[in-house]
């Protein structure tokens, strides 16, 4: 698979790459959190222009093993953050029978359709988002295109009286490689829509003759057999990484990881691991920066305030 940028970034027909970036408060380093990258530009270049412009040093994430191991060799620091689940479109016929069935009962739904980019459906699919389990939590920024802009491609799942029941965007990000940017699903939506939307997206880019189709990251997982499947087993486990992986663990509460994990590990991806990449030594203060940035700091404590106040302690000491 040929992915030299890191995800959420996008191969676009330009002369020279676009970036867009956000100051991480605490460390100073500007978070480049994607941009618009030539189609023919090679690692090297990308290196190289990156450092020409960002000249007092940045920090990447959702780079693959691949683009992390040279950056290593450059002296980067790197901090693995999850895992990418990549599925080979050529074995989509491989899928297992208990997800054909759930997608057979989720196509009864209602039927898959490309939405086009307008700023109707971009006002729709924002609105689409206040009405899944996530909805009235605050959301994660920087983390993935949620924009529905020019780099994207958008799917619905809607029935005959024309409500979505899960919307699906996708970008491309590299040859024959496309990416999966949001997946949301209704709170109302039955069982068996998700699987049945996500299958049917993934047939639409094997017909279109893409090879790869990334699932995304899960943050915070360690998939069985991923170290077989990675380039960059000599980038060694830090105490950054440590304490990364059990911060994600204590605050699972505020996002269920575990439940993305097993929605896409469902469809028996290839895992590769992800990365964090930075220019100078990267602080455990950039790693809260992060949590800042993206709002899951916000997440954490909205969470937590709405479990203490739910809480019953008569009902928990009589279980």
């Amino acid at each position: 698979m040929k992915r030299n940028i890191p995800l959420s970034w996008s191969y676009k027909e330009i002369e020279s790459p676009k970036f867009h970036s956000v100051n991480l408060p605490l460390s100073g380093l500007p978070w480049i959190y994607t941009a618009e990258i030539p189609t023919n530009c090679k690692i090297e270049e990308l290196s190289d222009q990156l450092e020409a412009q960002f000249t007092r040093g940045f920090l990447l994430r959702g780079c693959n093993a691949e683009l992390s191991a040279y950056l290593r060799k450059k002296d980067y620091e790197v901090i693995r953050t999850g895992a990418e689940g990549i599925i080979n479109l050529n074995n989509t016929d491989k899928i297992s029978k208990s997800v054909r069935d759930l997608v057979a009962r989720g196509s009864r739904c209602g039927q898959v359709k490309e939405i086009p980019l307008t700023d109707i459906n971009r006002q729709r699919v924002s609105r689409f988002i206040e009405q899944t389990p996530y909805g009235a939590k605050p959301y994660l920024k920087y983390l993935f295109n949620n924009t529905f802009d020019s780099n994207t491609r958008c799917f619905v799942m809607s029935p005959a009286r024309k409500e979505w029941f899960g919307v699906v965007t996708v970008s491309v990000s590299g040859n024959n490689v496309c990416h999966t940017e949001m997946i949301l699903r209704n709170k109302k939506a039955p069982v068996g829509v998700m699987e049945s939307l996500l299958f049917s997206v993934l047939n639409i880019f094997k017909n279109e003759g893409f090879k790869f189709f990334s699932l995304g990251e899960v943050p915070f997982v360690t998939p069985e057999k991923m170290e077989e499947n990675n380039f960059g087993s000599s980038i060694k486990r830090s105490l950054q990484e440590y304490l990364l992986f059990k911060s994600g663990h204590v605050l699972k509460y505020a996002f269920n990881y575990k439940g993305l994990f097993d929605f896409k590990n469902k469809f028996d991806p290839t895992w590769e691991p992800i990365y964090i990449c930075a220019t100078s030594k990267l602080p455990f203060i950039s790693l809260i920066d992060l949590f800042y940035k993206t709002g899951y700091l916000d997440l954490s404590c909205s969470e937590l305030t709405t479990n203490f106040k739910n809480y019953n302690p008569l009902s928990s000491s009589s279980s």
